[in-house]
């Protein structure tokens, strides 16, 4: 009885002892974007202080919604702020725009707009890979042709970030205010390609 005791109390202690040393490594990763990629870590001046997407040639951002809009053209402008230690960097978009949107070939009977920028999170999660969390960020979405006029919120919407590229994967949209037409909720599909070097390295 004594025995089986302590071999529980022994199991109970080794599950604690893993799960402190597991929260411990997650409040440990740092997030630094970089210039250059020739270490794990970031070098004294190599840090990255600006990010610019653009669509990745061939691909249109879409908008999924029961009639889908699709964007020929998106621009992001980031502003990479203080480094970020035991967590993650903060980042300000600065810019954002869309060209060439509608519901048809055309592309030309919808406008998005935004009406407040987002700020977002940069998490490192892997090597040179990470996750953007928006913690902010309101989109208008305009389609006069079928009665369309609909502002959502980026809040919670995630994008992985690997290398250069930029992935958003039917990430939805919340509906804050809109006539009887808004969908509750969109998906927002693209994929990015930043500009500049920009590694995630911590």
């Amino acid at each position: 009885m004594r025995l089986s005791r302590m071999f529980g109390l022994a199991a109970l202690a080794a599950v604690t002892a893993m799960a402190f040393l597991s929260t411990t490594s997650v409040l440990a990763t740092s997030t630094q974007l970089c210039k250059v990629h020739i270490a794990l870590l970031c070098g004294a001046g190599d840090a990255q202080t600006h990010l610019h997407y653009v669509l990745s040639a061939g691909t249109v951002l879409k908008i999924l919604a029961p009639i889908a809009v699709l964007c020929l053209g998106a621009l992001i402008e980031n502003e990479v702020l203080g480094l970020a230690v035991n967590g993650p960097q903060v980042i300000h978009t600065t810019g954002l725009s869309f060209t060439g949107c509608g519901t048809g070939s055309a592309h030309d009977n919808c406008t998005i707009t935004v009406e407040e920028q987002p700020l977002s999170h940069l998490l490192k999660t892997g090597l040179d890979e990470g996750v953007f969390t928006q913690l902010s960020g309101r989109l208008r979405i305009v389609c006069s042709n079928i009665g369309i006029n609909c502002l959502y919120d980026l809040e919670g919407t995630e994008l992985s970030a690997n290398g250069r590229d930029l992935t958003a994967t039917e990430n939805p949209l919340t509906e804050l205010a809109g006539k009887t037409f808004c969908p509750d909720e969109l998906f927002l599909d693209a994929l990015f390609k930043s500009l500049l070097d920009g590694y995630i390295l911590g």
